[in-house]
């Protein structure tokens, strides 16, 4: 059996089919599917329901496919400590969400560099779903993200996290000359609202969430939509419209009054935030070491 089959099935079942697959694995789609083949010939088991409309898995692809993911993680994992000390280097990788990675991770990079210098942290920076599939094949030990409705723990039972706090999004709009929002819900006129695509992680909070409230009452016109967070931020500078964006991002422009509340009763988001490790015992070094550090700051602070 050849690990590629298990990273294949894994990004078989990310892509939802196999051609969108087979382009991620660079590989043809004859190729690919002949690798799928490959692996449940070896399992002497069919994983794949080919029969069904659409991409479907058997009983038995459904029930051990947290097996896969983690005899994956176990071997690339294994396989990074090994490198690592043969380099003498200590090294832990983190899949983090592009936002956070601009408003938390630092601190925690901070931290670790002050309290744990003989470990370096290496940081994967991708969406929501990308950060997840990296931490699940075991590319990155680490994985700092957004909650969504339903915890990441309740679909990754073998995992540990910590919470470490909230991202709270907050309605802005650029400044006036005298300090008032240059956009904000105005009767009879149509709000301006720079927006994230519906199916991305932050199109879901923005319209379960934050939205309809809004359009409840006034007419929306959604003027431009971006899946980076900090693209949106740049295009309210701009004067473009107003959105909904991290507090901890524009922290600095709210406190320079560049950027202000765009109006009263725009609900604020809370969405927690976690970091994630692999469920394990002791003997891991250096993620032990930094999963201890931050477990004692979390109880200090609590």
């Amino acid at each position: 059996m050849k690990l590629i089959w298990l990273e294949d099935f894994l990004a078989l079942l990310h892509a939802g089919t196999f051609s969108r697959a087979a382009a991620m694995r660079n590989i043809t789609q004859p190729a690919f599917s002949r690798r799928i083949q490959m692996l449940e010939d070896w399992l002497g088991a069919p994983l794949i329901d080919r029969g069904s409309p659409g991409l479907r898995l058997t009983p038995l692809g459904e029930r051990y496919t947290h097996e896969f993911r983690a005899l994956l993680m176990q071997a690339n994992e294994l396989r990074a400590r090994i490198q690592a000390e043969q380099q003498g280097v200590r090294r832990v990788r983190v899949a983090a969400q592009h936002t956070l990675t601009i408003t938390w991770l630092p601190s925690l990079l901070r931290r670790v560099q002050r309290d744990a210098p003989g470990i370096e942290l290496g940081v994967d920076a991708h969406d929501r779903p990308e950060s997840i599939a990296r931490f699940s094949s075991g590319e990155a030990q680490l994985l700092l993200c957004l909650e969504a409705e339903t915890p990441l723990h309740a679909t990754m039972p073998r995992t540990e996290y910590l919470h470490l706090g909230h991202e709270r999004l907050v309605a802005v709009s650029a400044a006036t000359p005298g300090g008032a929002p240059l956009h904000r819900p105005q009767a009879g006129r149509p709000v301006r609202l720079l927006g994230y695509p519906a199916p991305s992680f932050m199109g879901g909070v923005l319209y379960k969430r934050c939205l309809p409230p809004l359009m409840d009452r006034y007419p929306v016109r959604i003027v431009q939509e971006s899946g980076f967070v900090a693209g949106i931020k740049e295009m309210v500078l701009a004067g473009m419209g107003m959105a909904w964006l991290p507090e901890r991002l524009i922290a600095r422009e709210l406190a320079t009054k560049t950027l202000v509340r765009a109006g009263r009763g725009l609900p604020a988001v809370d969405i927690p935030v976690s970091l994630y490790r692999v469920a394990r015992g002791p003997g891991h070094g250096a993620v032990d070491e930094i999963w201890a550090l931050l477990s004692a700051r979390q109880a200090r602070d609590a």
